[in-house]
């Protein structure tokens, strides 16, 4: 996004063949299902609320599987029991640790090629686990500023785990119509070891039994919520635009059903939305004017293109890693929130309270592991509503961090 006031006056001649001094940058961490175009629609509703003095980039990376991307399969991992030093000591790492520490590299590959040394985080929903896991593993790539939206909270390893009540570190108060919640400095539990126990219902019931095995193992699981994820193009082109609508809409609260008709009219609003969706879960398309490929080979993680070389042959194997991930413990992808996240100057987070993906109970917990955390809860806020209408307040809180981290990547 360019500098707000330049809108005001024609650039001079002495500028116009200089590049743009890029101030902040933000790495967007999308949500599980679409791809990094998704980033554009972001944008989009948040350029009309745009104020800042410096430009701002705004980059997100295709995750594993996805076009572009590189291969978690020759991804070594050195274990937390091992040294770095000894080459001999590195072990292949599960699949769901490969996924996202090939996630995080790819990231810090597009950070170099742009010149930028450090990023603002934004994520939604499963994107969570790769902000806070690249705020672990690269924290002299981050400003230390986190903005989450319907935050998806990986549950604790009962066998490693105790009780602590996650009100005691948090205080709450009333501002209109939401509810903030601010953690604590002193949040973080005595025994950074000990992973604290995650809300009982935190997650949908469909969720719990998943996790819980009752549909099959969890590769058996990923790889047909996969499969559905990365058929998502195909069923939206089969599918009939009004049916595409009111399958996100029933799950909207009535403010959301409003804001969802006024931004997509009864007209061709259904359709409009339709191809809005089928576009930004297609990685078909290459947009080359907009993307940086960090695997040398264009076609890689094209549905019809298999490369002997890499381990993922199509988006959907990318998907499957993603909820793999989702379905995975603290503890199963080395991120204990508690012990983990090195203290960020600031974590907002936006909630919805009637959200039935993951309850705000996740979120509150994630506001009381960390420290100078903050938590909107957002009243009459779903899970897809406050991603796809996302709070006035987000815009403020985008425009107030970029204008005081502009100064990180300016020379």
């Amino acid at each position: 996004l360019p500098p707000s006031s330049s809108s005001s006056s024609p650039p001079s001649s002495s500028t116009t063949s200089k590049p743009p001094k890029i101030g902040a940058c933000w790495i967007f961490f999308y949500p599980m299902g679409p791809n990094r175009r998704l980033l554009e629609v972001i944008v989009s509703r948040y350029a009309p609320h745009f104020e800042c003095d410096t430009d701002v980039l705004f980059l997100c990376i295709n995750r594993p599987g996805k076009c572009g991307t590189s291969s978690p399969h020759n991804h070594n991992v050195v274990s937390s029991s091992s040294s770095a030093d000894n080459p001999h000591e590195k072990h292949n790492a599960p699949n769901e640790i490969r996924h996202i520490r090939t996630s995080c590299d790819d990231v810090v590959t597009i950070l170099d090629y742009h010149n930028i040394r450090r990023a603002n985080l934004l994520y939604m929903c499963a994107g969570s686990t790769f902000a806070y896991s690249f705020a672990s593993h690269y924290p002299h790539r981050t400003t230390g500023h986190i903005v989450g939206i319907a935050s998806w909270v990986l549950r604790s390893d009962p066998s490693s785990e105790v009780v602590w009540n996650c009100n005691d570190a948090a205080t709450a108060t009333e501002d209109d119509d939401q509810k903030v919640v601010r953690g604590s400095k002193k949040s973080r539990a005595v025994d950074d070891n000990t992973t604290i126990a995650t809300p009982r219902y935190m997650h949908s019931f469909t969720h719990r039994m998943a996790m819980n095995g009752y549909f099959g193992p969890k590769w058996i699981i990923s790889s047909l919520v996969g499969g559905i994820a990365g058929s998502t193009t195909s069923i939206f082109g089969l599918a009939s635009s009004e049916f595409v609508a009111n399958v996100i809409k029933k799950e909207m609260s009535n403010d959301e059903q409003i804001m969802f008709d006024e931004q997509f009219p009864h007209d061709d609003g259904a359709s409009k939305f339709a191809q809005l969706m089928k576009w930004i879960h297609d990685d078909g398309g290459y947009d080359d004017e907009l993307s940086v490929y960090v695997n040398e080979d264009e076609r890689y993680g094209n549905s019809d293109t298999t490369d002997e070389n890499n381990g993922i042959r199509n988006a959907k194997d990318g998907d499957a890693r993603d909820c793999a991930v989702c379905l995975s413990t603290q503890q199963d992808v080395g991120l204990i929130y508690n012990n983990s996240v090195p203290t960020q100057r600031q974590i907002l987070l936006w909630h919805g309270e009637h959200d039935k993906m993951i309850s705000v109970s996740g979120a509150d917990y994630l506001t009381s592991m960390m420290p100078n955390v903050t938590l909107t809860r957002v009243r009459g806020g779903t899970h897809q509503g406050i991603m796809f209408f996302f709070p006035e307040d987000v815009m403020e809180a985008l425009n107030r961090i970029s204008r005081e981290t502009s100064v990180w990547n300016m020379e």
